[in-house]
Protein backbone atom coordinates (compact mmCIF):
# COMPACT_ATOMS: atom_id res chain seq x y z
CA UNK A 1 0.00 0.00 0.00
CA UNK A 2 1.33 3.19 -0.89
CA UNK A 3 1.71 6.16 1.81
CA UNK A 4 1.06 9.63 1.42
CA UNK A 5 1.98 10.67 4.42
CA UNK A 6 0.50 10.33 8.19
CA UNK A 7 -1.56 12.53 10.37
CA UNK A 8 0.20 12.90 13.92
CA UNK A 9 -2.34 13.52 16.71
CA UNK A 10 -1.11 16.46 19.06
CA UNK A 11 -1.39 15.99 23.22
CA UNK A 12 -2.94 18.95 24.78
CA UNK A 13 1.06 19.55 26.46
CA UNK A 14 2.31 19.48 22.90
CA UNK A 15 3.89 15.91 22.69
CA UNK A 16 3.19 13.87 19.81
CA UNK A 17 0.66 11.06 20.37
CA UNK A 18 -0.68 8.37 17.96
CA UNK A 19 0.18 8.35 14.54
CA UNK A 20 -2.51 7.30 11.76
CA UNK A 21 -0.66 6.66 8.40
CA UNK A 22 -2.19 7.96 5.09
CA UNK A 23 -2.69 4.54 3.13
CA UNK A 24 -5.57 5.34 0.95
CA UNK A 25 -6.46 8.64 -1.16
CA UNK A 26 -8.98 10.07 1.51
CA UNK A 27 -9.69 9.91 5.45
CA UNK A 28 -12.30 11.46 7.25
CA UNK A 29 -12.49 12.98 10.45
CA UNK A 30 -15.19 12.79 12.66
CA UNK A 31 -17.36 11.69 15.19
CA UNK A 32 -19.31 9.07 13.18
CA UNK A 33 -17.75 5.54 13.64
CA UNK A 34 -16.92 4.80 9.74
CA UNK A 35 -14.68 7.72 9.63
CA UNK A 36 -10.86 7.42 9.65
CA UNK A 37 -10.17 9.27 12.75
CA UNK A 38 -12.92 10.00 14.91
CA UNK A 39 -13.06 12.58 17.40
CA UNK A 40 -15.61 11.58 20.25
CA UNK A 41 -16.74 14.80 21.33
CA UNK A 42 -20.16 16.33 20.86
CA UNK A 43 -19.51 19.52 19.39
CA UNK A 44 -17.22 17.78 16.11
CA UNK A 45 -19.64 17.10 13.30
CA UNK A 46 -20.58 13.30 12.14
CA UNK A 47 -18.19 13.80 9.22
CA UNK A 48 -16.21 16.86 10.07
CA UNK A 49 -13.64 17.21 7.78
CA UNK A 50 -11.99 15.29 5.06
CA UNK A 51 -8.23 14.83 3.17
CA UNK A 52 -8.02 13.71 -0.17
CA UNK A 53 -4.82 12.98 -2.74
CA UNK A 54 -5.90 14.53 -5.32
CA UNK A 55 -3.86 13.46 -9.20
CA UNK A 56 -0.88 15.22 -8.35
CA UNK A 57 0.05 13.43 -5.09
CA UNK A 58 -1.01 16.52 -3.15
CA UNK A 59 -3.12 16.15 0.09
CA UNK A 60 -6.24 18.65 0.07
CA UNK A 61 -8.01 19.74 3.35
CA UNK A 62 -11.81 20.13 2.65
CA UNK A 63 -13.77 21.41 5.45
CA UNK A 64 -17.14 19.83 5.91
CA UNK A 65 -18.93 21.29 9.38
CA UNK A 66 -21.08 24.15 8.84
CA UNK A 67 -21.42 24.77 13.05
CA UNK A 68 -17.65 24.19 13.99
CA UNK A 69 -15.21 24.84 11.00
CA UNK A 70 -11.90 23.20 11.01
CA UNK A 71 -9.14 25.29 11.31
CA UNK A 72 -5.82 25.11 9.13
CA UNK A 73 -2.72 26.97 11.40
CA UNK A 74 -5.16 29.12 13.67
CA UNK A 75 -7.11 29.80 10.64
CA UNK A 76 -10.76 29.06 9.77
CA UNK A 77 -10.86 26.68 6.40
CA UNK A 78 -13.50 28.15 4.06
CA UNK A 79 -12.47 26.58 1.26
CA UNK A 80 -10.65 23.26 0.24
CA UNK A 81 -6.85 23.71 0.93
CA UNK A 82 -3.60 22.08 -0.19
CA UNK A 83 -1.67 20.62 2.61
CA UNK A 84 2.06 21.72 3.46
CA UNK A 85 4.63 19.64 5.56
CA UNK A 86 3.92 20.59 9.15
CA UNK A 87 0.45 22.16 8.80
CA UNK A 88 -2.00 21.65 11.60
CA UNK A 89 -5.34 21.48 11.82
CA UNK A 90 -7.56 21.95 14.49
CA UNK A 91 -10.95 20.42 15.35
CA UNK A 92 -12.68 22.36 18.26
CA UNK A 93 -9.93 21.51 21.08
CA UNK A 94 -8.28 18.56 19.54
CA UNK A 95 -5.00 19.29 17.05
CA UNK A 96 -3.37 17.09 14.54
CA UNK A 97 0.07 17.67 12.13
CA UNK A 98 0.10 16.48 8.74
CA UNK A 99 3.34 15.07 7.31
CA UNK A 100 4.19 14.00 4.10
CA UNK A 101 6.55 11.32 3.64
CA UNK A 102 10.11 11.04 4.01
CA UNK A 103 11.44 10.94 0.22
CA UNK A 104 12.38 6.92 -0.65
CA UNK A 105 15.18 8.38 -3.29
CA UNK A 106 18.21 10.16 -2.22
CA UNK A 107 18.76 14.00 -4.04
CA UNK A 108 20.52 13.54 -6.97
CA UNK A 109 24.44 14.57 -6.96
CA UNK A 110 25.13 17.38 -9.61
CA UNK A 111 27.19 16.18 -11.90
CA UNK A 112 29.25 18.03 -15.04
CA UNK A 113 28.29 16.87 -18.59
CA UNK A 114 31.06 15.87 -20.61
CA UNK A 115 30.81 19.63 -22.24
CA UNK A 116 31.51 21.36 -18.96
CA UNK A 117 33.89 19.12 -18.06
CA UNK A 118 35.89 19.78 -21.55
CA UNK A 119 35.16 23.44 -20.99
CA UNK A 120 37.27 22.99 -17.54
CA UNK A 121 40.21 21.30 -19.03
CA UNK A 122 40.98 23.75 -21.63
CA UNK A 123 40.41 26.72 -18.93
CA UNK A 124 43.25 25.04 -16.89
CA UNK A 125 45.23 24.71 -19.93
CA UNK A 126 45.13 27.96 -20.80
CA UNK A 127 45.78 29.08 -17.48
CA UNK A 128 49.00 27.09 -17.10
CA UNK A 129 50.19 28.25 -20.01
CA UNK A 130 49.84 31.93 -19.53
CA UNK A 131 51.83 31.14 -15.95
CA UNK A 132 54.42 29.14 -18.06
CA UNK A 133 55.20 31.33 -20.98
CA UNK A 134 54.71 34.87 -20.07
CA UNK A 135 55.43 36.77 -16.96
CA UNK A 136 57.77 35.88 -14.64
CA UNK A 137 57.67 37.31 -11.34
CA UNK A 138 60.01 39.99 -10.43
CA UNK A 139 61.55 38.02 -7.15
CA UNK A 140 62.46 35.25 -9.77
CA UNK A 141 65.07 37.65 -11.71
Amino acid sequence: MPRYGKIVVIKRNGTDGVVFPLTSTSCLFGRKTECDIRVRLPWVSNEHCRIEINENKEAVLTNLSTVNPTQLNGACLEQPVPLKHGDVLTIIDRSFRFEYPLQSTPKKRRSRSPKDETLQQVAEVELSHKQTSGSKSPDAS
